[in-house]
């Protein structure tokens, strides 16, 4: 039997309250209108790969005429964009349709599997698939070199899959999962509040380009640990960076299960941050072009 893969799994979530599938849903619009933007400043057309001799050939139907843009490769990925987008659209406005309980998201989920066969076909394309499901400040905010904390360097032993080194294998768990779901993250990199420099495990950068943050509790066994996690937590909250808004925690329990894992990812792409000015300086630092409107 085929395994299911971790994209189609992402949206088998529990039964949720009324408030928080109309918080869900008031986010799923934002996201739609978001799309819609962008898909205006897209060309129109449809994308077609084929193969001479094992190399892929890209070509451009519109009106019912085909031109060939193998050599416009800046074509080729706002099509490819183009198409992605529209197939997102599309899961998002059934997604509006669903009472969000895990019945109705098993029908829901086989519209999953196309974004999973659309990705593989471009991948096998050699085409960058960061460039297609990312928009332009997520794909700065995801490759740019960015400062980390200089604390303990030597205990960044666990790299993942993409090559960035952490402390623990719970937070290896958390990155892998980011990168294999093609979310743009920075781990440990600086966050100043009030002329201190913190270093949250993750700030992560949604569709819409605004940031959160998540802090993966792995010690709550230490006195110390615990004091340390709420007096950051403290300080967040005094900058209006409040939890469940821009702030969320992930536990140990979450990284030895991938559904609970996915679950707290889910949380925050479903969330409403705010545009807060320290998490906005901060992308604007990494070189993305952000207003705080």
């Amino acid at each position: 039997m085929k395994k299911k893969t971790i994209k189609s799994r992402l949206l088998l979530t529990p039964e949720l309250s009324k408030l928080k599938i109309e918080s869900i849903n008031e986010n799923l619009k934002q996201l739609i209108s978001c799309i819609d933007r962008e898909l205006c400043s897209l060309p129109e057309g449809i994308l077609y790969i084929r193969y001479r001799n094992s190399i892929p050939n890209y070509s451009k139907r519109i009106n019912g005429h085909t031109y060939g843009i193998t050599k416009k490769p800046d074509i080729i990925y706002k099509l490819a964009r183009r198409r992605f987008l529209l197939l997102q659209s599309s899961i998002i406005r059934q997604l509006l349709d669903l009472n969000w309980t895990r019945s109705t998201l098993d029908t829901f989920n086989k519209k999953c599997v196309q974004v999973e066969e659309l990705l593989a076909k471009y991948e096998a394309a050699g085409l960058d698939i960061n460039l297609i499901v990312m928009t332009p400040n997520q794909q700065i905010w995801n490759s740019n070199r960015h400062s980390q904390s200089q604390y303990r360097r030597e205990d960044l032993i666990f790299p993942t899959r993409g090559r960035v080194y952490m402390r623990s294998k719970s937070e290896q768990a958390i990155g892998n999962l980011f990168e294999k779901l093609h979310i743009p993250y920075r781990y440990e990199t600086r966050l100043r509040i009030s002329n201190i420099d913190y270093h949250p495990d993750f700030i992560i950068m949604l569709p819409d380009d605004r940031l959160v943050i998540l802090e993966h509790v792995g010690r709550m066994d230490l006195t110390d640990y615990n004091k340390r996690l709420i007096a950051r937590l403290q300080t967040y909250n005094s900058v209006n960076l409040f939890l469940g808004r821009e702030v969320f925690l992930s536990f140990e329990h979450d990284t030895r299960d991938e559904d609970l894992l996915i679950r707290v990812i889910l949380q925050l792409l479903t969330s409403r941050p705010t545009k807060n000015r320290f998490l906005v300086y901060a992308a604007r630092n990494a070189g993305c072009n952000i207003d705080l409107t």
